[in-house]
């Protein structure tokens, strides 16, 4: 009798056991729902995160992109390619798993790391077409060739005028700087010297710069020349000074440039933001 009441206490403690565990749970089960429940609320965040970013993308770094695009010059970029766009059948569950959290995370963050890729190769398209930009900007003719402070005065434009030796029209194909005879004559843009000579064509001494991208420049008229066929130059370097050689009326450097071999107007391409201090470091830099 004894032994029955035994066994059956414990079968009694044993099923109290096991209700109280499925009703209140296990401590090993409060840690595993606690857990859940972090992981859950860790999701969310990536998930909100995630959104943040894809929207911060949109709003500032493909906007961003697309102006530095423009300003280059470049094609822009529609958002469409930005986004990485797929598509394709889904079966039923697999329709029904985007509500779940889980997928949802993993869908924002393959998102994000196509659309980072796109972007990274966009970035290095930019920064190569900026070099490019960069150094077709240090190689235009965008600076006087005669420093402000010793310039009297333009005396003859670029265009039409009355030759001075001959009193009929000619055209005029650059500008004639009126400086003091030996003043320094600087190269207006990086290049290398094409042509150094004594000019047949009445420029006196006389110096031709190929600065590449389709521009160069003439110095025309010159007392002395500080540089030689072939020599590279940098914009701001002294490559001789102020003459009347040739046909000229008086010591002034007379001055081209050229574009794809016809002459421009060379006023269209002076840089006038330029500060006289700003000026003197280049020509620091360069000699």
């Amino acid at each position: 009798m004894m032994l029955i009441f035994v066994v059956a206490a414990i079968f009694i403690t044993a099923g109290s056991g096991y209700l109280l565990n499925q009703l209140f749970g296990s401590k090993e089960t409060r840690i595993l729902e606690h857990q859940l429940s972090s992981l859950k609320t860790t999701m969310n965040h990536l998930f909100h995160k995630g959104n943040e970013l894809t929207d911060a993308l949109h709003k500032d770094i493909f906007t961003k992109d697309n102006t530095y695009r423009t300003i280059l010059q470049m094609d822009t970029v529609d958002l469409a390619l930005r986004t990485a766009g797929t598509g394709g059948s889904a079966e039923p569950n697999e329709m029904a798993m985007k509500n779940d959290l889980t997928y949802q995370v993993n869908d924002v963050i393959k998102s994000l790391n196509d659309q980072l890729k796109i972007q990274s190769g966009s970035l290095a398209e930019l920064h190569k077409k900026a070099l490019e930009y960069s150094a077709e900007q240090t190689h235009l003719p965008a600076i006087l060739p005669v420093a402000e402070c010793d310039l009297i005065m333009i005396s003859t434009d670029f265009g039409e005028r009355s030759d001075p030796f001959f009193f009929i029209k000619r055209i005029h194909n650059g500008l004639d700087f009126v400086a003091p005879p030996g003043k320094n004559v600087f190269a207006t843009g990086d290049g290398y010297v094409t042509f150094v000579e004594y000019s047949r064509k009445g420029y006196g001494n006389e110096i031709v710069i190929n600065h590449k991208f389709g521009f160069s420049s003439r110095y025309a008229h010159l007392s002395a020349i500080k540089v030689k066929e072939g020599e590279r130059v940098k914009r701001g370097q002294i490559i001789g000074a102020v003459g009347s050689t040739g046909r000229a009326t008086g010591p002034h450097l007379h001055y081209e440039v050229l574009l794809n071999g016809k002459p421009v107007n060379p006023s269209y391409y002076f840089d006038t933001s330029l500060t006289q201090e700003e000026y003197a470091q280049i020509i620091n830099k360069a000699n």
